[in-house]
């Protein structure tokens, strides 16, 4: 007899492990932040444990993973859409005049909520004043990589160009080996921070081994100047020794055969964000052929001002659609395929495939409860294409990180939702007035 502290019981359980593993009614052992058990309910009998939950009707997966992110973005989401110029005329003189650290907790610990309630248990995050998303990120309870934004130009928390490189050295050592959070650098893009400081990036993740951020060939604009000067943005970028291992690329939507070939060889990973890009009616990204090619993919939301929603089901359900319509070619991809994307996928992209993605003996205790039974679920005849094609955010009971509960019963156990909601409505109030007031000059 093994003991655990506790066993979900009478699920249905979708492990995403190498040989495709569900039981349809199994169980699931932890103890501590690990996983020690999985299986079909007979050899639950053969552990024993402080509490039992019963999840009859409920689909048990691995938490989703959310590899490209701006969550403290949420204090703006909806804010002056379908305007011309809207970045330049609103939104960058907002967050120059506006983002403090304040604003970054409060609107990262919001954006976190509804994250969790989508069943999110893992991100990758990009902004300014990364500390305070980090304390949210941590205090939330959510697993993170978290990179602090290196941009050209004075920033929310950088007086001076490229000051987010001394920011981000403090911020890496600050919180290098946390079990949450792990630090990361990130240059914005290729087009906003030039080559000496991309090199200084790059240096700067090799020097203290951590991964490095960055928006890649998501521009038209960004196209036509590198592809100009050196064929593409990638191959500027290998000229410069950006393109390797510690690269997550995200959005990668400009790309040729040479330039996916070179991705998988350099070992770069991509974050896709399809709904974030279709509402910027931006081309859509090879992701079909990348994966094709070997290269690691996962899925993203990109930031709320971007793509709004943050719940990656409604990414989950919107990627292979697109990558059909792409390729005019409804058998490229499968709902299997699509939905390990959303999981070991993007596990895989944030470095942390040893760790979680999966459910199986020795990983963290990562994963969330879905409710099979409610109506958009059922019937069920691939489970693969109802966790793809039909579940929405509300579906989500219950979400754990490392054996933690998070949600319950769509409750927010690690802080309080309310407060939250009233810090933001507060932010709404500031943003609004800044808003009159750009709109009366």
């Amino acid at each position: 007899m093994t003991y655990c502290d506790q066993i979900i019981e009478n699920a249905y359980v979708v492990t995403v492990d190498k040989d495709w593993h569900t039981y349809e009614n199994g169980f699931l052992a932890t103890r501590g932040n690990e996983i020690v058990g999985v299986g079909p309910m007979e050899q639950s009998r053969l552990f024993s444990a402080t509490t039992r939950l019963d999840a009859s009707g409920q689909i048990l997966i691995p938490g989703f993973v959310n590899t490209h992110t701006h969550i403290a973005m949420a204090a703006f989401r909806g804010a002056s859409e379908d305007v011309q110029d809207r970045l330049n005329r609103y939104i960058f003189p907002m967050e120059r005049d506006l983002v403090r650290p304040e604003l970054v907790y409060n609107s990262s610990l919001y954006c976190l909520a509804e994250m969790l309630l989508s069943g999110t248990t893992t991100f990758a995050d990009m902004y300014y004043f990364e500390d305070e998303v980090a304390q949210a990120a941590q205090q939330a309870g959510l697993r993170a990589i978290l990179g602090e934004t290196v941009l050209g130009q004075p920033a929310p928390d950088a007086y001076e160009p490229n000051g987010g490189l001394t920011y981000a050295r403090s911020f890496i050592r600050k919180w290098k080996g946390n079990d949450l959070v792990s630090p990361a650098i990130a240059p914005h893009a290729p087009y906003t921070v030039d080559e000496e400081n991309l090199r200084r990036s790059a240096q700067l993740a090799r020097e203290m081994d951590v991964p490095l951020l960055m928006h890649v060939a998501e521009m038209d604009h960004e196209h036509v100047r590198f592809s100009q000067s050196h064929g593409s943005v990638l191959r500027y970028l290998d000229t410069i020794g950006l393109l390797n291992e510690r690269l997550i690329a995200a959005h990668m939507l400009y790309l040729d055969d040479e330039d996916i070939q070179r991705a998988k060889d350099r070992g770069v990973r991509v974050a896709h964000a399809p709904v974030s890009n279709a509402k910027s009616g931006r081309p859509i990204c090879p992701a079909w052929r990348m994966m094709q090619a070997g290269v690691k993919l996962g899925l993203a939301t990109d930031g709320p001002l971007s793509g709004n929603s943050m719940d990656i089901p409604s990414v989950l359900s919107l990627f292979p659609k697109l990558q059909k319509t792409r390729e005019e070619n409804r058998e490229i991809l499968t709902a299997k395929e699509a939905f390990r994307t959303a999981t070991l996928g993007g596990a895989e992209v944030l470095g942390l495939e040893t760790q979680i993605g999966s459910l199986e003996v020795g990983k963290k205790a990562d994963f969330i409860l879905i409710d099979g039974d409610d109506f958009n679920m059922q019937p069920i005849y691939d489970i693969y294409a109802t966790l793809v094609y039909a579940l929405k955010s509300h579906n989500v009971q219950h979400v754990y990180v490392n054996g933690r509960p998070l949600v319950k019963d769509r409750r927010i156990m690690s802080f309080n939702a309310e407060k939250v909601k009233i810090e933001m409505k507060n932010i709404r109030d500031t943003c609004r007035g800044y808003i009159a007031a750009i709109n009366s000059r």
